[in-house]
């Protein structure tokens, strides 16, 4: 049985949405939907707490600021005794907003979080960085690549 209220609490250390301008603008521009600490619970608890469990990836296609990924962190590290860097090493985000990726960044605190667009792993952004570029070709360059992180 896992004991969700340290991990809420770490969780919920960031402000909901804090940190980032989130006009309404930008909401239709990018289809920005944040979801709050007890709906993430929800969704692992119905994805199975094991399907979490060290060595096992957790890739967030579109991560925003981390919500999901913080809490997942802290799920590794708390519930299956996983060191930060340990649990960091399972996990893995992209998004297309410079300003998510370096606050999921900043919560997680490291990671493999980039810059880029999932579906479109080609497409170069404005503000992406050559190394995340490369990172997106690497991870998302073909078919058999990105299967193996929709497993």
């Amino acid at each position: 049985m896992v004991n969700w209220q340290p991990i809420k609490d770490l969780t919920n250390q960031h402000g909901y949405m804090s940190g980032v301008d989130r006009m309404s603008s930008r909401i239709k521009k990018t289809g920005e939907i944040f979801t709050p600490t007890d709906t993430v619970i929800q969704m692992i608890e119905m994805s199975g707490v094991d399907n979490f469990a060290p060595g096992k990836t957790v890739f967030d296609p579109a991560c925003g600021d981390g919500q999901m990924l913080v809490t997942v962190k802290w799920l590794k590290v708390l519930h299956f005794g996983m060191t930060e860097e340990q649990a960091l090493k399972d996990i893995y985000g992209v998004d297309i907003m410079r300003d998510n990726v370096d606050l999921c960044k900043k919560r997680l605190g490291g990671g493999t979080i980039i810059m880029g667009d999932t579906l479109n792993p080609h497409r170069e952004l404005a503000e992406q960085t050559e190394q995340e570029q490369r990172l997106m070709e690497d991870m998302f360059g073909d078919q058999m690549t990105l299967k193996r992180f929709m497993v």
